[in-house]
């Protein structure tokens, strides 16, 4: 019992938050921190800034970067943590969510990836993708958002992990990089697991890359589906639109798998290439 609660107090956790625009480091207060945090400004300019808060140690670097895949990854290159946490600055963590993701780790030691209950608000929508605990695979992973990701930092630096810059916010492509982020880690052969412990609610009134569910987007879909399944994609866009009916209000299903195709397509070649 007490080689357990050495290790758990041993056990350094840090937060990864990207923002943009940031003009003042005390805007890390707005977070509800319980442990160290390094936060990823994209406002046009480069430097760092440190703080201390009762014991925890907030670090600012400010850059000319833009991409959220790139902040996030520039946040990976400088974190010494041992377990880190990837944050948006809409959200605000829960008070006690650092016991909550030590505790994982403690009954759970050889879980490398955990995707924590988030609480998302939404166009007045309160979103919980995670329901329940269980271990994830290739077949029920890419329904979750990289806000719930908490994990091991040295099990990705030993993968090679990063996330992918050619998807997400600050991209042409819109989303779906933390859903090739989390394939990735499974095919890498890291244990990924849902916790259902609540560790932060996300306020995401404001979405910056979608705008309806266009022919831009079901490109988009279909450049993600060649980058997620690069051999069977036609079969995972024959799936996505069988389950996804609500998304095909605005076009007709044949439009919409003839733009995910030409996107596969123009990501990848006729044949790979």
């Amino acid at each position: 019992m007490g080689k357990g609660r050495d290790y758990k107090e041993a056990m350094r956790v840090e937060v990864l938050i990207s923002a943009m625009n940031v003009e003042d480091i005390n805007f890390y207060k707005k977070f509800n921190l319980e442990c160290d945090a390094l936060i990823i400004n994209q406002a046009g300019k480069n430097s760092y800034q440190e703080v201390y808060d009762d014991g925890k140690k907030i670090r600012m670097i400010t850059t000319d970067t833009r991409g959220l895949a790139i902040s996030r990854n520039l946040a990976l290159l400088n974190s010494t943590a041992d377990i880190v946490v990837f944050a948006d600055d809409d959200e605000v963590f829960e008070k006690g969510y650092l016991q909550r993701i030590k505790d994982g780790f403690i009954e759970y030691p050889d879980v490398d990836f955990f995707v924590f209950k988030t609480i998302v608000y939404q166009e007045g929508k309160e979103i919980v993708k995670v329901q329940e605990d269980k271990d994830l695979s290739f077949y029920n992973c890419l329904r979750y958002g990289s806000v719930h990701f908490v994990f091991r930092r040295e099990a990705l630096a030993r993968a090679n992990l990063y996330l992918p810059i050619l998807f997400g916010a600050g991209t042409s492509r819109g989303s779906g990089e933390d859903s090739i982020f989390i394939l990735s880690a499974l095919r890498k052969g890291l244990r990924v697991r849902t916790n259902t412990s609540l560790i932060a609610k996300v306020y995401n009134d404001d979405s910056t890359w979608f705008k309806g569910f266009d022919e831009k987007y079901f490109y988009d879909k279909g450049a993600l589906a060649r980058a997620l399944f690069p051999r069977f994609y036609k079969f995972y866009i024959r799936y996505f639109l069988y389950s996804h009916p609500e998304m095909l209000r605005e076009i007709k299903k044949e439009r919409a798998r003839e733009m995910m195709l030409k996107g596969a397509r123009d990501f990848g070649g006729y044949n790979g290439k």
